[in-house]
């Protein structure tokens, strides 16, 4: 038992793929490969973000902002649709390399991820995918609300001003974006404009700050 980790104040993230049934299941799993790495490798975490059983992926995160962090990274990453619940507890790994994991956070991640699910069935709500119940002395009743009407913004964006916003969020100039979007600048300064990405930028990123 004492070879038993234990993290006291943490967030558990679950993601599952929407609509995995109709998906090209292959080609799902190997891009989430990708923008799992690449989360990995740029957002700190307490356990890394890994596929599990049924294509579901975990992680666990030290704050609800490197939560976010991960989840934003693995939208910039890769073209699947994902659903999230998020639970703030506590986590304890009881077999890393078989990811053997419970605790509070655990329980309510899954039951974050249902009602996620839930809520985008509900009139109104289509394109939210993320939930959060978090128990943690931190927690903000707040960051629910904002983050599911990030999710509203995002599911009304066209792929373009999609990229054009995940640039924003990367810090990327201007014409770096559209260098690597194809466009002229100017029409990527017209996406920005047009969409209001700055203003739904700004408030992503006030998630990532979150404790």
């Amino acid at each position: 038992m004492s070879d038993i980790k234990s993290f006291t104040s943490s967030v558990a993230l679950l993601a599952d793929i929407v609509g995995s049934r109709t998906v090209d299941r292959a080609k799902a799993h190997a891009e989430l490969l990708h923008a799992i790495r690449l989360t990995n490798d740029n957002v700190a975490q307490l356990d890394p973000l890994r596929v599990t059983v049924g294509d579901e992926l975990q992680g666990v995160y030290p704050t609800m902002g490197q939560a976010f962090r991960a989840i934003f990274s693995l939208r910039a990453h890769s073209s699947v649709e994902l659903r999230f619940g998020l639970g703030g507890g506590t986590v304890r790994i009881i077999d890393g390399p078989r990811g053997i994991q419970d605790g509070s956070a655990w329980v309510r991640a899954r039951g974050a991820i249902e009602r996620a699910e839930w809520l985008a069935a509900q009139p109104g709500y289509r394109g939210v995918r993320t939930a959060i119940d978090d128990a943690r002395t931190v927690a903000n009743p707040l960051v629910g609300p904002l983050s599911q009407l990030a999710d509203a913004q995002l599911a009304r964006l066209s792929p373009g001003a999609t990229e054009s916003l995940y640039g924003l969020l990367a810090g990327e100039s201007n014409a770096d974006v559209a260098h690597r979007l194809g466009i002229s600048p100017s029409a990527n300064s017209q996406r920005v404009a047009t969409n209001a990405l700055r203003p739904l930028a700004a408030a992503i990123e006030s998630l990532f700050l979150l404790g």
